[in-house]
């Protein structure tokens, strides 16, 4: 009695187990497909937070790349600079030969006396004058008394300055200098553009 009804009993629990077998593939299948988007939304979300950073190395760099343009330009202010000292210093260059100068009338000259001998800076003054020259009174010079006369120029006046040296039987070479800082040893000094320190060399030659 038992061996035809055991057959249909067999054949049902043979289905339960598939069955339970599917469900549980299925399940581990969709578990599986739940945890994938979860793992993508988190694989992306690294790349998505990292790259604000990004961008921001790449503002900074821009940044930087701004401040050098704006350092370089000033580097250039730094040879810039040179230049302009350089032009500063432009009555330095020598007597410029090819040159003449403005013309005497424009010129101003103020005439210092360093030595003993008296008159020597009247003497000096009232010779530029019949040159044309714009002159200033003359002046004593408190000093150790110069071997040589010496002239000196304001920016942008060393050929006139190397002209009055001409003039005076000096040498534009040697006899002409830039004005000094410390005009305090010429007593009654005025703005010119040419002051000559007068030495024994040109006061005892008078």
């Amino acid at each position: 009695m038992n061996g035809p009804m055991s057959r249909p009993n067999n054949a049902a629990a043979i289905r339960g187990a598939l069955l339970v077998v599917v469900a549980v593939v299925v399940g581990i299948y969709l578990l599986r497909g739940t945890d994938t988007p979860t793992l993508d939304t988190g694989s992306v979300a690294s790349p998505t937070t990292a790259q604000p950073t990004s961008d921001e190395a790449v503002t900074e760099g821009g940044a930087s790349d701004s401040t050098t343009d704006t350092t370089l330009p000033g580097i250039s202010v730094a040879t810039t600079t040179p230049d302009d000292g350089a032009q500063t210093d432009d009555s330095d260059a020598g007597t410029m030969v090819g040159f003449e100068g403005r013309p005497n009338s424009e010129v101003s000259v103020q005439v210092a006396n360093s030595t003993s001998v008296r008159g020597a800076a009247g003497r000096t003054t009232d010779t530029l004058k019949t040159k044309g020259f714009i002159t200033k009174t003359p002046i004593n010079m408190k000093s150790t008394p110069l071997d040589r006369t010496r002239v000196y120029y304001q920016p942008g006046s060393i050929i006139e300055a190397g002209n009055i040296a001409s003039l005076l039987g000096l040498d534009p070479d040697n006899d002409v200098y830039k004005m000094p800082t410390d005009l305090s040893a010429f007593d009654g000094v005025e703005e010119a553009h040419i002051l000559i320190a007068v030495g024994i060399d040109t006061a005892s030659a008078e």
